[in-house]
């Protein structure tokens, strides 16, 4: 549909699929735009503009920056949920994402990797890494000094033979 014409409105956008009515996402949505309001946020996460209010300076409205700032989540967090009985997912909302994810299990599961992890407790990767490196140094180190000594018997030979000139 976004690439035909016959698919888009009069404006030339395609159209967008709105969740379905009483569903957890149009819950969320609504929560989110009551959240957007209370602090002056556009649907991007930035700041509006509005009428000046006294002693506030160049901030509009509840705003906590100038028009067009980006409002930080954790700002936001720091200010309404800043404490460790503050839990924002309720059981009924952990009970639809359970069901979200076990309805979209293949999906999620796609992203996992397909071997189990690998716990190193004892550092045997570190000190594997650790005996090839000194190797690869100690095998560099031998063959620069072996150049290096070859350039010098070259370099002495030189000086010998321009003494007998």
């Amino acid at each position: 549909m976004m690439f035909s014409r016959a698919g888009r409105d009069k404006r030339g956008l395609s159209p967008k699929s709105k969740p379905q009515r009483g569903s957890y996402a149009e819950q969320r949505i609504n929560e989110l735009r009551k959240e957007r309001a209370k602090y002056n946020v556009n649907d991007l996460g930035f700041y509006n503009g509005g009428v000046p209010r006294a002693h506030r300076g160049t901030l509009r409205g509840e705003a906590l920056d100038v028009a067009g700032g980006f409002h930080s989540p954790k700002i936001h967090n720091f200010m309404d949920f800043n404490h460790a009985d503050a839990y924002r997912v309720s059981t009924e909302d952990a009970i639809k994402f359970k069901h979200y994810m076990g309805t979209d299990k293949n999906d999620f599961q796609r992203t996992m990797p397909g071997f189990p992890m690998y716990y190193d407790t004892d550092f045997n990767y570190a000190k594997d890494r650790d005996f090839w490196f000194k190797f690869i140094l100690f095998m560099g180190g031998s063959i620069y000094f072996y150049k290096r000594m070859q350039l010098e018997s070259d370099r002495s030979r030189m000086t010998a033979r321009m003494e007998g000139y």
